[in-house]
């Protein structure tokens, strides 16, 4: 007897149905009178977004500089452009840049291929404008800076270069 009371008809379905999602529902909602007003903002005045604007403007300005490289490492740099340089017309104006750091064109230059701690040996002694040249010429790895003198003027007058 107890099968036939729990027999389930599409009108009992439905009120189950009406009752479960009837009980579900948000229980977060507030009442409208519960939610406080929002506080109008006043607008911002003129003078502070001028104000505003010219702080933005200064920090703009304001560029963090650029690092500022020793001529040793320009010249490094030079070397590397002018034996990397994709025609001679971009060798050429880096060298003639590069020149323009040297007192002369004809300013020694020696090349250390070997170094013991006490005796160093050096290549044949060139210019900067033959070493500059070769370097164009052949594109060969360029030697670093090792050790420069300066004239009066703080232009390179002679120049070591290691290998």
């Amino acid at each position: 007897m107890t099968k036939h009371i729990l027999k389930t008809t599409p009108l009992t379905l439905a009120l189950l149905m009406a009752l479960i999602f009837g009980t579900s529902s948000c229980k977060t909602k507030k009442n409208m009178a519960q939610v406080t007003p929002v506080e109008e903002v006043e607008p911002i005045e003129d003078e502070v977004v001028e104000k505003l604007e010219e702080a933005t403007e200064e920090v703009i300005e304001e560029r963090v500089p650029e690092k500022i490289l020793s001529k040793e490492q320009q010249l490094n740099n030079y070397f590397r452009e002018v034996s990397g340089a994709a025609t001679t017309a971009i060798a050429n104006g880096n060298i003639d840049q590069a020149l323009n750091m040297f007192s002369s064109p004809d300013a020694p230059v020696l090349i250390m291929i070997y170094n013991d701690g006490a005796n160093p040996d050096y290549d044949e002694p060139t210019t900067i404008s033959k070493y500059l040249n070769y370097l164009k010429d052949t594109k060969t790895k360029a030697a670093t800076v090792e050790e420069v003198v300066y004239d009066s003027e703080g232009r390179i007058k002679e120049l070591v270069l290691k290998k």
